[in-house]
Formats: C-alpha cells, sequence, structure tokens
C-alpha cells in the first residue's frame, strides 16, 4: 500500500484516514508521518516512543507495511519531523523533543511532549454514530456494533459542549470515563473539550476502560497559553488560534472555554419588580455599565452600581428567584448566542487597581474618569483643554493711562492767567463780575495689561507610541 503522509501536532493525537479502507497491519495514519512541535513547527530529530497501552513495555513498529522490518524504538525523526511508520493493534505514544547530544537525538532525549494513544485500522472498524444524546457530561449514542474490543473507534457529531468530567455510553454498553492525552499521561475533561456540533472521534482503550479523544482537537491549555490572553503583535494577522480585539462579537459555543474566562458567573438572588441583586459574593471586579444576564432579568440590563454584597441594575427583575447571575466584562453579544471581545482599538492597558482585594490609589476615578476597578472600564483622554482652575495664582501686569482735566469758570469769575486772587464784584469800585463756581472734568481712563494665554486649544497627553495589534487567544 502506498504510504500516506500525516501531519501530528504535538498538541493533536494520530488523525483517523477515515478516508482509507480498513488495513491490517497498519497505524493510523500508514507510512509517512510527520510531527510538529508546539509553536507548530516540524519536531526536527524528534523521538517517538511506542509501548503496551497504560504501560511502559515496548511494542514494536515498523517501516513496511508487511511488518518484516522493525523500527528502532524511539523512532527518532529525521531534520524534517518525518518518519515512516506501521504497527498492529493499539500504542501508547509517548513524544519527546531530541536531545542534548547532536550525535545521539535519542539517547538522552530532550523534554517530553506528549503522552497519548493511538491504534491501527486492523483492531476496530470506524463505527458512526450519529448525533449524541444525553446530557453534556453524560453522553449517550447509537453504536450496536461497538464490543469493547481495544481500539475500536466511534465517531458522532457532538449536541452539546460538556462543563467537566464526561462520560460515554454506547448502546447500553455502559458509562465510560472520556479523557483526553496530555504530556502526562491520559487526564480527565475539565470542560470544553467536546464542542456542540462538532465531529468527535473516540478510541476504546480496552485495558484502562476509557474512551480517548481523537478528535476534534479542542485541548485545554495544550499550548501553555491560557484562553482570554492577550498578545502584542506586530505583524499583519494574528496568530493562530488568535484574534485582534476590537469588540467584535463571537459564538458562545464554539469559543466556550473563551466565554467563561471574559464572564463572571455567581449566585444571586433577585426579586420581581426591584432592580436589586442580593448575596453577590464578589464585586471587586464590577461595575457600572457591565451587562448582567439571569432568568428573570430583562435582555438590555446593565449594573448601575455595587456596594457590599449587592447591586442595582438598570432594569426591575420580572421574576423572584436565586441562581446563577452571569456578568460580563467586555459586551453580551446578541444576549445569548455570542458575547463580545475586549476593544483595546487605540487603548493602552491599565492593570486593575484592587487586584488582591486592596487598592492603593495609585488611579483614581477623579483623573481616569471612572472606575479603576471594574474589569474591562475604559478611561483617560488622549487631549485635554485647560479651564482656570487648572491655572496656577497670578497678578496680572499692566499700567493705567489718566485722561486729561479740564477745569470751566462759571459766571464772571475767573482766574488771572498769571495766577492770583480772584477777582470778583464785591472787589472796589470799578471790578464787576457774578458770583460762581469752577467746574472740572476727567476724559476717559485706559488700561493697558500685557498679553497672556491663547486660544484655547486642546494639548495632547498621548505619550511617545508605536502601534502594534493587541490579539486574544480564543481556544487552548
Amino acid at each position: 500500500m502506498k504510504a500516506s503522509t500525516a501531519h501530528i501536532g504535538a498538541a493533536a493525537i494520530i488523525a483517523l484516514a477515515i478516508a482509507n479502507p480498513a488495513r491490517g497491519g497498519t497505524l493510523l495514519p500508514p507510512g509517512e508521518q510527520t510531527f510538529f512541535n508546539n509553536d507548530g513547527s516540524p519536531l526536527s530529530a524528534g523521538c517517538v516512543y511506542f509501548y503496551v497501552p497504560g504501560t511502559l513495555s515496548p511494542k514494536a513498529t515498523y517501516t513496511d507495511s508487511s511488518q518484516t522490518i522493525a523500527n528502532t524504538n524511539p523512532v527518532q525523526l529525521d531534520a524534517a519531523g518525518r518518519a515512516i511508520i506501521y504497527g498492529t493493534g493499539t500504542y501508547r505514544q509517548i513524544v519527546k523533543a531530541t536531545g542534548p547530544n547532536a550525535a545521539t537525538p535519542c539517547s538522552p532525549a530532550g523534554a517530553q511532549i506528549w503522552d497519548q494513544i493511538t491504534a491501527s485500522t486492523d483492531s476496530s472498524a470506524t463505527i458512526f454514530a450519529g448525533a449524541s444524546v444525553g446530557t453534556p457530561n453524560a453522553i449517550t449514542v447509537n453504536a450496536p456494533s461497538f464490543s469493547g474490543t481495544d481500539g475500536q473507534v466511534i465517531n458522532y457529531i457532538s449536541t452539546n459542549t460538556n462543563t467537566g468530567p464526561a462520560t460515554f455510553n454506547p448502546s447500553g454498553f455502559g458509562a465510560v470515563q472520556i479523557v483526553r492525552d496530555s504530556s502526562t499521561g491520559p487526564q480527565a475533561l475539565t470542560g470544553g473539550e467536546l464542542v456542540a456540533t462538532n465531529a468527535v472521534s473516540l478510541i476504546y482503550d480496552a485495558t484502562a476502560g476509557t474512551f480517548h479523544i481523537l478528535s476534534p482537537v479542542n485541548w485545554p491549555n495544550t499550548s501553555g497559553v491560557p484562553v482570554g490572553t492577550v498578545i502584542t503583535t506586530a505583524g499583519f494577522t494574528a496568530p493562530t488560534n488568535y484574534a485582534f480585539a476590537y469588540g467584535q462579537a463571537v459564538s458562545r459555543t464554539a469559543f466556550s472555554a473563551l466565554f467563561s474566562s471574559l464572564t463572571l458567573a455567581q449566585s444571586g438572588s433577585i426579586s420581581s419588580g426591584s432592580p436589586t441583586i442580593t448575596g453577590v459574593a464578589d464585586i471587586t471586579q464590577l461595575g457600572s455599565g457591565m451587562p448582567v444576564e439571569a432568568l428573570g432579568i430583562p435582555a438590555g440590563t446593565t449594573i448601575t452600581g455595587c456596594s457590599g454584597t449587592s447591586c442595582t441594575m438598570s432594569a426591575n427583575a420580572t421574576s423572584t428567584r436565586t441562581g446563577t447571575i452571569t456578568y460580563f466584562a467586555y459586551g453580551n453579544g446578541d444576549g445569548s448566542t455570542t458575547f463580545n471581545l475586549p476593544d483595546y482599538r487605540g487603548r493602552i492597558m491599565v492593570a486593575r487597581t484592587n487586584m488582591g482585594g486592596a487598592d492603593p490609589g495609585t488611579l483614581t476615578s477623579t483623573y481616569y474618569g471612572t472606575s479603576p476597578t471594574a474589569l474591562g472600564n475604559p478611561g483617560g483622554a488622549q487631549s485635554s483643554t485647560l479651564v482656570t482652575a487648572n491655572l496656577p495664582p497670578y497678578t496680572p501686569a499692566g499700567s493705567i493711562t489718566n485722561g486729561a482735566i479740564t477745569v470751566v469758570p462759571a459766571g464772571s469769575s475767573f482766574l488771572p492767567n498769571n495766577g492770583g486772587s480772584i477777582i470778583s464784584n464785591s472787589s472796589p469800585s470799578g471790578v464787576f463780575g457774578g458770583s460762581g463756581t469752577l467746574s472740572a472734568s476727567q476724559a476717559t481712563s485706559t488700561f493697558s495689561g500685557t498679553a497672556q494665554g491663547g486660544i484655547s486649544s486642546a494639548f495632547s497627553r498621548v505619550p511617545p507610541s508605536k502601534i502594534v495589534n493587541y490579539a486574544i487567544r480564543l481556544t487552548p
């Protein structure tokens, strides 16, 4: 049989060659396989060990489809992360990085990357079980041909997204634990691995009595980067499993792990006709404007404030109940199927001031413009305009120019040009004049000040910067 090529990520188990007919003596997928590191690059000179499932007892693989020429164990990959591998039955497959010795890369090998279960097609015919039923964490399918043989594979369409450890029951066989493989071996599910509407492949490990997830590869934290992590990138496109964060709405089911990360679900009590939520255990990250959802809370309702163990809503509750209430830091999308990513366009990220409980007062609402304790709250401005209160006390400088003074005599009284006494009609004979008074006036005075200030133009508050993209981790 002609060897086929499969691309095997360090965070993914060997993919099913469903399109190929079952054939004895082949490891899924048969022939040449390529292994990748966690960063997506080929696992150059890596080491792949094969054991009996559940043990560290070596199990042979081969370089030919007739299985006459045995591989070394471990199988050493070439510089492009490739090797030709055939085998029979199920295997425990441990993948390790190349070791410190260039001459002997697998002696010793480097850090362990993956510990997983794989199988050959001769141990099982793939069973197609249709859509699952049951609950998100207790899954049932119609697979009457499942017999419990080691390595049997069941494909089905997931109706729900699991929220924690899950079991799988094919046609009354009994509830069997589903596990995911990791660098430290099989682990119980934690939630979000089996996504609603996705096609899922499980392989049965008869030795351990468990089903291992083969696909889809939706592993929590397989990259070591938690969902919701925000990075800066100088690239034109977002990295794989990331999206630029500009406030867009995304699916709650497709990105269930991220939904859990960006929302806060707490128990609380509401009363019909009242806008108050009581019994809130933790208000440290809640703030005005946050959307809030729960049965009995009208669509579009937001938080207007929180204090102690209660929060006030923008609308009255429509029923009385105690249960889970969900708070959204960045927006609740359409209110049922989507939620919003953070919008970091033109923003600099600032740490919440009450992380750890105590607020040191290093950033206050007086200057930030809103509460610096509520997750997702935007604040600050790119420019400011000065007002009088922003100016220091000062005394204006200038001078006053007096107007001319004019004196006008009244009647026939006057003053001589050369000074002297007033001439009056009461003086000796021959000098006559009526009695009168003097009046004086002054022209308007003017103040000339020194020009100060400008035209009240806004000034920049933007520090020296360079534009990058913010990207948020969407999936594990």
